[in-house]
């Protein structure tokens, strides 16, 4: 009887272990990571950070629009002067002209090489702020080199280089062809006698 019991109570130890050492295998390991042999466990999972979070990083940023290579809006505003009455200025306040060499209908502009360095050409755009000016009357016109120029009326438009502050009217009548341009697109007319006398000179053209 005493042999059986000691058999017994051998078997009973030798359980006792066996659920020990099972228990110490079910352990988390020290990485802190999960016992698990899934497959689709990734690194992500455990906060290793060793996985992309998708839609993160520059594909997470905001689109980006209307930076400095953004095209500029054309501004055209209807001022007043005390030598041509009223006159059509840009957004910075200088005179704009027509040219008589020009048509209007169609548009097209007679203005190149060192014309258009004198006579810069006002350069057109598909964000328009008028003031004083019937939106309907500005269009644009396709010049020689490609670009395309801005037009009231028809008549493609430009700023005069020899104004050197804004609403100066300097360029008015320059070789006879020249005319700082009215709301309508027409000629402005001068109001102080002798201040639309045509001028000769290169700058004419």
């Amino acid at each position: 009887m005493r042999s059986r019991h000691a058999r017994r109570s051998l078997l009973l130890v030798t359980a006792a272990a066996a659920l020990v050492l099972a228990s110490a295998c079910a352990v988390p390991t020290a990485s802190g990571g999960p016992a698990t042999d899934d497959p689709a466990y990734s690194a992500a999972d455990n906060g290793s950070g060793n996985a992309a979070v998708a839609g993160a990083g520059d594909a997470a940023q905001p689109e980006q629009k209307g930076g400095a290579g953004g095209e500029p809006t054309l501004q055209l505003s209807a001022t007043e002067s005390k030598d041509v009455g009223w006159f059509v200025a840009d957004r910075d306040g200088y005179a704009l002209y027509r040219y008589d060499k020009d048509t209007a209908k169609p548009p097209k502009s007679a203005c190149e090489g060192d014309c258009a360095k004198t006579w810069t050409p006002v350069p057109s755009s598909s964000h328009t702020m008028v003031t004083g000016v019937d939106p309907t009357m500005v269009g644009e016109v396709v010049r020689a080199d490609g670009t395309k120029q801005a037009t009231l009326a028809g008549w493609p438009l430009y700023r005069f280089t020899g104004d050197k502050a804004p609403s100066r009217t300097g360029g008015q009548g320059k070789g006879g062809t020249w005319w700082v341009i009215t709301p309508e697109g027409a000629k402005a007319q001068s109001v102080v006698a002798g201040a639309a006398t045509p001028t000769s000179g290169t700058e004419g053209y």
